[in-house]
């Protein structure tokens, strides 16, 4: 053991002595409903390799805590943006992993590729590899129309020649990714697929042998017509189980099997008593019709949960909507409890994990004006994440 391991180990048995903090504000990540969104998809398509993604913080659901609940599954990749990301994953996950985002030229020698694959968008990027003295394994993306990232049909063949020529990087798969999959129309998804036939096609009369295809974002997966020839499929926001089609696609029952993964609780810190006509937080927006009993709640905008939801949004307590009075402030909300039974320290759920709830990740989408997906990313790194 070399003195860096000796270093974090002993860092980690150090950790484990300490008395965790209580907080105010918990995230609880389910290990059983994570493994579940992952089983559904394997289960649906057992002859496809899996690579869940865990970019951005693993959707903000905290990237050690979900790695390392994926290691009770085989997957030959997870996938993220950065070396940074990775790095943090090997932790306590010690699978492979596919950096998808871009990575800076001059950064690449710095790279451990015994572990690390690459994807490959620009030329710039293939002249480096070829620079390094390592094996190096990429990922080709194909741009089939989306015109965001990837390589252009007519500028393939470049591509294909010059890894031909290389001693040191090896093609091991392609992939491209749909621009609008989770539309009721299929028709701009199908001429991707198109597109992205072609491409494989010249690559295979190259005479490479891929060893995975995927094309896939949460919504291919579910219209698995979209994804019928990929040999794997990168399992984007679905493995956190949002369903990103909307209810009259004719796909979108596919994806209710899935199981919310997170949810999120604050607790009471402080009772008020406000009497009639009494104003209540900035600028005064609610005056009290009656006599009443506010509860104060450590939770709003840092932690992202947006202004537009000011006397909108409900949370709950045992079930019971509590209704939020007027303007949120940056680390405070205010709460009608007058009729309800509670206590200082008692806890209070902001978001559930029951997705037809009124205080859902939908409905804390639709209230905020957003989708989903933002949601998830925004929510503060200060807030803790417990795998329950």
């Amino acid at each position: 053991m070399n003195l860096m391991s000796m270093f974090w180990s002993l860092l980690n048995f150090k950790r484990k002595l300490e008395k965790p903090f209580e907080t105010l504000n918990n995230i609880y990540i389910s290990k059983e409903n994570l493994l579940h969104n992952f089983d559904i998809f394997q289960e649906r398509m057992p002859w496809k390799a899996i690579f869940p993604v865990l970019k951005s913080n693993a959707y903000w659901h905290w990237i050690k805590e979900v790695a390392s609940i994926l290691k009770a599954r085989k997957t030959p990749y997870i996938v993220v943006d950065s070396y940074f990301e990775a790095l943090k994953i090997r932790e306590v996950n010690k699978s492979n992993i596919l950096l998808i985002w871009y990575t800076l030229p001059s950064n690449l020698k710095n790279i451990d590729f015994s572990f690390i694959a690459l994807t490959v968008y620009d030329f710039e990027t293939l002249l480096e590899l070829a620079k390094i003295n390592k094996k190096v394994r990429i990922h080709l993306k194909i741009d089939s129309w989306m015109h965001r990232q990837g390589i252009y049909f007519e500028d393939l063949p470049k591509y294909l020649e010059f890894i031909k020529n290389s001693k040191n990087i090896v093609l091991e798969w392609v992939c491209t990714h749909f621009a609008d999959a989770d539309s009721i129309i299929n028709d701009y998804s199908e001429l991707q697929i198109e597109i992205f036939r072609n491409s494989l096609s010249l690559i295979k009369d190259s005479w490479y042998v891929l060893k995975y295809i995927h094309s896939d974002n949460s919504a291919a997966t579910l219209k698995w017509f979209l994804n019928d020839e990929m040999t794997s499929l990168r399992l984007w926001i679905s493995l956190y189980w949002i369903n990103p089609l909307e209810a009259s696609d004719d796909f979108f029952m596919l994806g209710e099997p899935l199981k919310p993964v997170l949810s999120f609780n604050s607790t009471i810190v402080l009772k008020k008593s406000l009497k009639k006509w009494e104003k209540v937080s900035y600028n005064g927006l609610f005056v009290a019709p009656e006599d009443m009993v506010i509860w104060i709640i450590p939770v709003w905008y840092y932690e992202w949960l947006s202004r537009k939801i000011s006397n909108k949004y409900e949370f709950a307590f045992w079930d019971i909507p509590l209704k939020i009075l007027w303007r949120v402030c940056m680390n405070l909300t205010i709460v009608d409890l007058t009729w309800i039974h509670a206590e200082v320290w008692d806890e209070i759920e902001i978001i559930s994990r029951n997705k037809v709830k009124f205080n859902s990740i939908y409905e804390l989408a639709k209230n905020s004006e957003t989708i989903t997906y933002e949601c998830c990313t925004r929510l503060s790194e200060t807030i803790r994440r417990t795998i329950k």
